[in-house]
């Protein structure tokens, strides 16, 4: 088997793929090849990761490995072939949202595609407080298309259970199945630098047996309700925009999961960015409270959207049997809803508490401030899992997450 580095990676492109027509120079660059710890470009945390490029291609080369490396623990490498079929069929349903596939090496588990990187990674452009005017729009889209079109909504029942099956991915499963709902995802231990009072409200929290009952209920969902191939880690490191187009990447956790997981994964992120953004410093109030109305805009608009494009969609493609069953919709757009937030609450509670370096948080240099950024995202986090399941309206959320942000900010 072949072991790309950087010292073999071009020599790899030229012989197996010699349509890219490599010119020199070549620079190669390998994401991740540092601190791993760093939540950048975060492939590099489970794979190699090359970036490729000459004075008129620039390409990405992934390999999967055995183990993740950060901590060592296996992992198949046979999932850069789900994520390289997985990108084939996402291209066929939204290409204008996937990278370009150029090359695959089953049996090397490397695959070579399109570099996005003219594009940027949608968590530092936050981190600078860079509004995305599309990205709802966008993200939304790319979610509802892909959702519905790999569903049993649009499928022949028996193509559908054919998909599932392939991609079954029991290992990616269980690291999200135990990483996200019964754990601190990524991180050794509770983030210590926010003080022990921080610790010990997070502690108190996975004690809690209600709140424990909430995450094992959203655990059972999240495992036995197989509603569409999702894309499994839908969060602002995964994804390159600008003001005009936007690139998904890292698609290797697709599996079989509800509609609406994927959805309060990015809705997580967007709680972070939110309680960053009501602490971090600003030259102005008044662009603090700017940044804090997009936030909460691209928040609604998220699910909003999303919910318009599927059931578009359904109208133009689901079968009939489901098109007329009347209230149908409006039950699932609710189911959609309150499920997406109890998903927020786990994976945002899952990744806040740990040491897991998370960008969101990690932009505010005074560590007094941060912390009082990290507590307002448990507090959020706590009011989702104590409600998920009573919310009938995305304002009842913004309403709430507005209140527990003025009782943070002693106002």
């Amino acid at each position: 088997m072949i072991q790309l580095t950087k010292e073999n990676v071009v020599s790899y492109i030229r012989d197996y793929v010699p349509s890219l027509h490599l010119s020199d120079p070549v620079n190669v660059h390998q994401i991740g090849d540092g601190d791993l710890g760093m939540d950048v470009e975060g492939d590099g945390y489970c794979n190699y990761v090359f970036a490729v490029s000459d004075p008129e291609t620039s390409v990405i080369v992934k390999q999967s490995t055995e183990y993740l490396r950060r901590r060592g623990g296996p992992l198949t490498p046979k999932r850069n072939r789900f994520e390289y079929e997985i990108m084939q069929l996402r291209s066929a349903i939204v290409p204008q949202y996937v990278p370009k596939l150029y090359h695959c090496d089953f049996d090397n588990n490397i695959f070579i595609m399109e570099d996005v990187s003219n594009l940027k990674l949608v968590r530092f452009e936050f981190n600078k407080d860079h509004q995305l005017p599309r990205l709802a729009q966008q993200g939304a889209e790319y979610l509802a298309a892909t959702h519905f079109y790999t569903s049993e909504f649009y499928l022949p029942t028996k193509q559908y259970r054919a998909l599932l099956a392939h991609f079954m991915n029991a290992e990616l499963r269980t690291v999200m199945e135990n990483g996200i709902f019964l754990g601190i995802f990524g991180a050794d231990d509770y983030d210590y630098a926010c003080g022990q009072e921080f610790v010990d409200y997070c502690k108190s929290i996975f004690a809690d047996p209600d709140l424990k009952f909430q995450r094992y209920k959203l655990r059972h969902l999240f495992m036995s309700k197989s509603e569409t191939l999702i894309h499994g880690d839908f969060h602002t490191s995964n994804i390159f925009a600008d003001d005009e187009n936007l690139k998904v990447i890292d698609m290797e956790y697709t599996f079989g999961a509800p509609f609406s997981y994927d959805l309060g994964f990015i809705l997580a992120n967007v709680i972070s960015q939110f309680c960053s953004a009501a602490f971090r410093p600003y030259d102005s109030e008044g662009e603090r409270k700017e940044c804090l109305a997009y936030l909460l805009s691209l928040f609604k608009m998220l699910y909003t959207n999303y919910i318009s494009y599927f059931f578009e969609y359904w109208d133009q493609d689901a079968k009939i049997e489901y098109q007329v069953a009347k209230g149908y919709k409006e039950t699932l757009a609710l189911d959609i809803l309150q499920e997406c937030l109890g998903f927020a609450a786990c994976v945002n509670f899952c990744r806040v508490c740990g040491t897991m370096d998370t960008a969101d948080f990690d932009c505010i240099e005074d560590q007094s401030l941060r912390t009082k950024a990290k507590f307002l995202s448990v507090d959020i986090d706590v009011a989702l899992f104590y409600k998920w399941s009573l919310y009938t309206d995305i304002d009842q959320v913004i309403d709430d997450m507005l209140l527990l942000m003025k009782l943070r900010q002693g106002k």
